[in-house]
């Protein structure tokens, strides 16, 4: 089958880390299938020196460059409305770039079915959105009209939560065109290592107990919560470590800060921790969780959330992700109950492999073909 996919999330060399999650799925469908990838990225971007391969490509690659002015208001301008226009050009310029029909356009995120909806409507190939949105912020942007056209136009919704699920419903998309399958992980790649090789590699101190976190430098996500509530404990012990960027972490004296990586040396990262700490306030369905818990590594995450999908009592610590206080309780019942401790890795250990990249693979698949046949017989 031939799959054209339009994700505005997909690695370069220069941002490897960057939708991995959607990377790893296009490599897997690509066994067996011819796959397209339209990804554009903003022309400044185009230009970063690369931090060395994102992984071997086995799709083709299409990436269009667009100009991101800003998504800002500048008197009276909505500059955000600009680069979406550019932007969306781009995946057009992309999309003209194919000599093969499609056979179906798999499309990541909502918003990024917009620019497909007239090429799929005049050629027949049914859409089939991956949502994964932390938010549908861009809903109330959006005209009534690309709102009506993106409810009936698009054949099928892969909700990667209940909460995605929830909301798509609430703006009107019907349910009987939606179907819950989470992010997954490959087992193969996201394993437990032995701690004190993968730190000697980093090279960190392996009497210190670590606490790691992964992900962008933003709010949202919470660093700087982490920083905070290990400040407040005041154990020399403890050191923390923070994988990625996009943003500023608190000055302090007891962090290492890492770059982004391509996913393939993730795992030795995930290894090298005590335990890892997201105090996120929303997400579509986490992948550093995912990969943690591959890797057995004791998770403290926030309840609340969709994480709550992901993570119970026995296999992670769930806390309210906006209280210092309680961040720094659930860092020192890990460190100071090696009991806890050892039983959540217990239950992690015993429930790897029940969210495989491969078996995600196969049921999307069979959404894809459900889709492609649908049309077939009966156009839109």
């Amino acid at each position: 089958m031939n799959i054209l996919v339009i994700s505005s999330n997909y690695p370069s060399n220069a941002f490897p880390n960057y939708g991995a999650f959607v990377y790893n799925l296009m490599q897997e469908l690509s066994k067996k299938n011819k796959i397209t990838v339209v990804s554009p990225i903003k022309i400044h971007y185009f230009f970063k020196k690369s931090r060395g391969s994102y992984g071997v490509e086995k799709c083709k690659l299409i990436r269009p460059v667009y100009f991101s002015i800003s998504n800002k208001k500048l008197l009276g301008i909505d500059l955000k409305k600009i680069s979406s226009f550019f932007y969306q050009k781009a995946i057009l310029k992309g999309i003209n770039k194919i000599t093969v029909k499609p056979d179906i356009i798999y499309v990541h995120f909502v918003y990024n079915a917009i620019p497909v909806l007239a090429y799929a409507k005049e050629n027949n190939i049914p859409v089939v959105v991956a949502s994964g949105e932390s938010t549908y912020a861009f809903w109330n942007e959006i005209s009534p009209r690309i709102q009506k056209d993106l409810k009936e136009q698009i054949n099928s919704v892969i909700c990667v939560s209940k909460e995605n699920q929830e909301q798509l419903s609430t703006l009107g998309f019907e349910r009987n065109k939606m179907t819950i399958i989470p992010n997954a992980v490959d087992y193969t790649l996201f394993r437990p290592l032995t701690q004190k090789l993968c730190r000697e590699k980093l090279g960190l101190d392996n009497n210190k107990f670590i606490v790691g976190f992964i992900g962008h430098f933003i709010h949202r996500k919470g660093p700087n919560r982490i920083i905070e509530a290990i400040k407040a404990l005041d154990d020399s012990d403890i050191q923390l470590v923070c994988v990625g960027g996009k943003g500023q972490l608190v000055s302090n004296d007891f962090t290492v800060e890492m770059p982004p990586v391509p996913n393939s040396e993730l795992p030795e990262i995930y290894n090298a921790f005590d335990v890892f700490v997201l105090p996120t306030l929303h997400e579509g369905h986490c992948n550093v969780i995912e990969e943690a818990k591959a890797c057995c590594i004791p998770i403290i995450s926030s309840k609340g959330t969709t994480v709550e999908e992901q993570l119970d009592e026995s296999t992670g610590v769930l806390i309210n992700p906006l209280d210092i206080a309680e961040i720094g309780r659930g860092i020192s019942l890990i460190k100071e109950n090696s009991g806890v401790r050892q039983m959540l890795i217990k239950n992690l250990i015993d429930k790897r492999g029940e969210n495989s990249l491969q078996e995600r693979s196969y049921k999307i698949m069979k959404i894809l073909l459900k889709a492609k046949n649908s049309v077939n017989h009966n156009g839109y």
